[in-house]
């Protein structure tokens, strides 16, 4: 099966052969991630399921929303690459999908701040929702951090290894400060395009007043760092090969 779609997207797309740093495998690029991640957010979802279940409360349903909204930047980064790959050059389609994907990214790292809502809740014990959270926490941070190696990996097809690390570089502070601005204040991805003159004056009027500006330092300075090490433990971890023998000298 993954040897026919090899071969009907080598049909359609002949070009993406010539992407020698994203093919490196037999199969499609990262279908294994993405399908293996998926798997994960299902699971997530049935233990939601079984919390409304058991509670017949509707407590962290929100969860689901909030890992679709999550999954949104996988799905732009995995179409930008096949566009990349049969185009080979930065059309307004491509260009289109990063803006929407920088805009949609912070959704997948935000996830994790839903730990606010974890408290002791009638009928369901606090160790359920601790793994509840936890799980949707961690496939929307990992689903991130994979559509966040696949734009490093486009940017650094057409800008070179140093244009691909800026665009890293880059994206950690701005996904932090798109965290402060939805989870302190509030606004959502899609207001960018509804009220963008009524989003940006409220983060203006947050950024100038001094209590407001030491959260919103502090929230980027913590983030910002977490998201680059987290990225970079990602690519060291990928690097770690069962080939490696311990007995091996």
């Amino acid at each position: 099966m993954l040897a026919q779609l090899k071969h009907t997207i080598g049909t359609y797309f002949p070009q993406m052969a010539a992407l020698p740093c994203l093919m490196q495998t037999n199969h499609l690029p990262f279908f294994r991630a993405i399908v293996l991640l998926g798997l994960s957010c299902v699971l997530s979802v049935v233990l939601v399921v079984m919390r409304l279940h058991f509670s017949l409360s509707a407590s962290y349903l929100f969860l689901i929303w909030n890992l679709f909204l999550a999954m949104i930047p996988v799905i732009l980064a995995f179409l930008m690459y096949l566009i990349y790959g049969h185009t080979r050059n930065l059309s307004l389609l491509f260009m289109g999908l990063a803006i929407a994907w920088l805009l949609f990214f912070p959704n997948a790292p935000y996830i994790i701040t839903d730990f606010l809502h974890l408290r002791a809740r009638p009928r369901i014990p606090l160790w359920f929702d601790t793994i509840l959270l936890f799980s949707f926490s961690w496939n929307g941070f990992l689903g991130g951090l994979l559509s966040l190696r696949i734009m490093h990996l486009l940017f650094q097809e057409r800008f070179g290894r140093a244009g691909g690390w800026m665009f890293v570089v880059a994206t950690c502070p701005l996904a932090a400060l798109g965290i402060f601005v939805g989870r302190f204040l509030r606004w959502n991805t899609w207001d960018v395009v509804r009220s963008p003159r009524t989003l940006f004056a409220d983060v203006l009027e947050q950024i100038q007043r001094p209590t407001s500006l030491n959260d919103e330092f502090a929230v980027v300075l913590i983030l910002t760092p977490l998201l680059f090490l987290a990225y970079v433990s990602l690519l060291s971890f990928g690097k770690i090969s069962e080939s490696h023998d311990p007995g091996r000298r």
